[in-house]
């Protein structure tokens, strides 16, 4: 794909599209750069694009000025924005971050989405690759930008790709080799207007593989089998339920792949229902994609979860403190709790506008909530009837609320259910202070 003078439109200049930009004028572009911030940051990043001949704005976004051959959008601009919309009354065609490394990329790509489970299961997929010698990184929504990480990966490699549905959303011949489709449940309703739209996005994911790709599919969600029906890939299905002959699941106590044994539930290391199911769609990826059985094996038996995703901070008084503050929507705070007993609940935040009534669910094994945030009222008035319910107004108080309620043999999960926005930067901040909060009430043994 050659964009020597071709006048791109790089709309947004966080972490995507600062990759975006940079690469663009390092492959010879006329590029025009829109920011609606101007902090110190922005002011950097435009700096260094305005020596090397791109336009930027900052502060604004002129939309009288922004036709271009290509625009590629970041993933938080909601279609919804002013510049979505004088975009799609253009002649510009607008893709994403994802699509343009895409258009540039040699090797193969190994994506993963679902509203929960991602960023595991990303990760665990690359330590598979890493094991079994093929050259290969992590990237997309997980952290490493998808154009930084296709010039990391010869011809020969494959990205375990963390995809969003705001990146699915604006595609255009993204294919991937193998495809990952974890669950779906109501989460950015906010950006995407519904969940049939952002089930819709999702969805995208399979638009362009052939019968040469596979889909891996989880079998026990009704929202993603439904998308198996407009595969035309191989299908695989993933179950912690049953045993699909077709696919990876669970027969008693064996993980089963195509009727064969695989290895014992037990040497799973991810914990509760969650972490299995993020092993058996990592397992079936790998193993759809060629990889050895034995290398898959030895990942998972290596691999580390993850901070802030079912984290166990300590035990103290024979109650775990358990911070899960990356559960951000009530599907992935659901799943946190599942294997769980006596669970004391944080949760809250910033709801971004999904219904919570959901979280209900989580009683039992939920026996009292600690409310905080923005979603602090809609919280009590979920679980009222059903536990006791506390508000805290920072997570020192919570943590405290919390062992109050807690029971000898039972647990306290930061499982929130929400954004982090609203009180933090972001959800591993959260998690950091609750870690924080547990060790200063314990006396800084933790």
């Amino acid at each position: 794909m050659s964009l020597a003078g071709k006048k791109v439109l790089v709309v947004g200049l966080g972490a995507s599209g600062w990759a975006a930009a940079r690469a663009l004028v390092e492959l010879g572009a006329s590029v025009h750069v829109t920011e609606s911030s101007d902090s110190s940051v922005m002011e950097e990043r435009a700096a260094w694009l305005r020596q090397r001949g791109a336009l930027v704005d900052l502060g604004h976004h002129d939309l009288d000025h922004l036709a271009a051959d290509l625009a590629v959008v970041s993933p938080g601009i909601p279609p919804t924005a002013d510049i979505m919309r004088a975009l799609e009354h253009s002649p510009t065609v607008v893709i994403s971050e994802v699509e343009l490394a895409y258009r540039l990329a040699t090797c193969d790509f190994l994506a993963v989405t679902g509203t929960n489970g991602k960023t595991t299961t990303t990760s665990l997929l690359a330590a598979m690759l890493e094991r079994s010698g093929v050259e290969s990184v992590a990237a997309g929504n997980i952290g490493l930008p998808l154009i930084d990480a296709i010039g990391q990966v010869g011809e020969l490699g494959a990205i375990a790709l963390e995809v969003s549905s705001f990146q699915l959303a604006g595609i255009e011949s993204f294919r991937p080799r193998v495809a990952v489709l974890l669950n779906i449940a109501e989460d950015h309703t906010d950006w995407h207007g519904s969940i049939d739209a952002y089930a819709e996005a999702k969805a995208r994911i399979v638009e362009n593989q052939t019968g040469d790709d596979f889909f891996v599919v989880n079998a026990d969600d009704e929202r993603a089998w439904k998308v198996a029906e407009l595969a035309t890939s191989k299908v695989v299905p993933f179950s912690t339920i049953t045993a699909p002959t077709t696919g990876i699941g669970i027969e008693g106590p064996t993980v089963m792949w195509q009727g064969t044994s695989l290895m014992n539930v037990a040497e799973i290391r991810l914990p509760g229902r969650a972490g299995l199911e993020d092993t058996l769609a990592a397992t079936a990826a790998a193993l759809s994609y060629g990889l050895d059985l034995g290398d898959v094996k030895h990942a998972i038996d290596g691999f580390v979860p993850l901070h802030h995703r079912l984290e166990l901070v300590t035990e103290w008084d024979e109650v775990a403190y358990i911070d899960d503050s990356k559960a951000t929507n009530p599907h992935a705070a659901l799943a946190a709790v599942a294997g769980l007993t006596d669970v004391v609940l944080i949760a809250g935040g910033r709801s971004k506008g999904i219904d919570l009534t959901s979280l209900k669910g989580t009683v039992p094994p939920v026996i009292a909530v600690v409310a905080i945030g923005e979603a602090q009222d809609e919280v009590v008035r979920v679980f009222e009837d059903l536990v006791p319910v506390d508000r805290a107004s920072s997570m020192d108080e919570a943590v405290r609320a919390a062992r109050a309620r807690s029971v000898a043999g039972g647990s306290v999960l930061l499982a929130p259910g929400c954004a982090s926005l609203d009180m933090y930067e972001s959800y591993s901040e959260r998690g950091d202070d609750f870690a924080r909060s547990v060790r200063d009430l314990r006396g800084g043994s933790v």
